[in-house]
């Protein structure tokens, strides 16, 4: 795997690197305009068949597609089958870490989201924000309410979504450079719906998918998938030798 893309080679991780944080200063560039972009794209709705594709597309990165392409790699990957489990491990551990770290700076900058049309309110830990309650009221309510209603509204940065997608288009491009162009063009996809659909502000995207890029490339890069399924079963490791018949 790591042959395919030089993911070792110090030139092509200080590129990664640069890409990355690149992504993440032109997040932080877009946020005075923010706002303006939101307010254009209020007004001009996605709705139709439009809305159902992008809906769709945009769970690129999401469980239901890592199942689906785990599947694929099963069937299709003409690697033995150690190989192939090691690969999916990597690529499950890579998008376990994108949602974790995702979560948790959700919780910890508190952006409302479009919706609230307030694009340079950032809560932090300890703030609160006026949402609209179980009860149908309004109420004060921190970022890391957990499992409230409506505490999702205030979870806009980074994206999460853009994140997955990020994450999941390295991994593949890392392990299939063939499929390179298409996953680069999903992730974009992505990012994209994620705004035209009003759920985040174009800085949301931008620093969630140099997030989910940067992620993706740690955690290919040492293996972290494949060294747990060492641990869980050494006879998966890929000098392992085969049972006995």
């Amino acid at each position: 795997m790591r042959d395919v893309l030089e993911l070792d080679n110090p030139m092509t991780r200080r590129r990664r690197l640069v890409f990355g944080l690149g992504l993440i200063a032109l997040g932080l560039a877009a946020v005075p305009f923010d706002g303006t972009v939101r307010d254009f794209l209020w007004t001009r709705r996605v709705g139709g068949d439009v809305k159902r594709e992008l809906e769709f597309l945009q769970q690129f990165g999401a469980i239901s597609s890592i199942v689906l392409i785990s599947l694929v790699i099963l069937l299709l990957d003409p690697a033995d089958a150690r190989l192939k489990w090691r690969r999916i491990a990597d690529i499950a551990v890579a998008a376990a870490l994108s949602g974790l770290i995702g979560n948790l700076l959700k919780m910890f900058f508190g952006r409302p989201r479009p919706l609230f049309d307030d694009p340079m309110h950032l809560l932090g830990p300890l703030g609160r924000y006026p949402v609209e309650s179980a009860s149908g009221g309004v109420r004060l309510m921190s970022a890391w309410e957990m499992g409230a209603r409506g505490v999702s509204d205030l979870w806009s940065m980074p994206s999460s979504h853009s994140m997955a997608g990020a994450c999941l288009a390295f991994c593949l491009s890392a392990l299939y450079p063939k499929l390179r162009p298409l996953c680069v063009v999903l992730a974009v996809i992505v990012c994209s719906a994620r705004v035209l659909l009003n759920a985040h502000y174009v800085s949301d995207v931008l620093i969630g998918a140099a997030l989910g890029w940067m992620i993706a490339a740690f955690a290919m890069r040492r293996e972290l998938g494949s060294r747990l399924v060492t641990l869980a079963a050494p006879s998966l490791r890929p000098n392992a030798r085969p049972a006995a018949d």
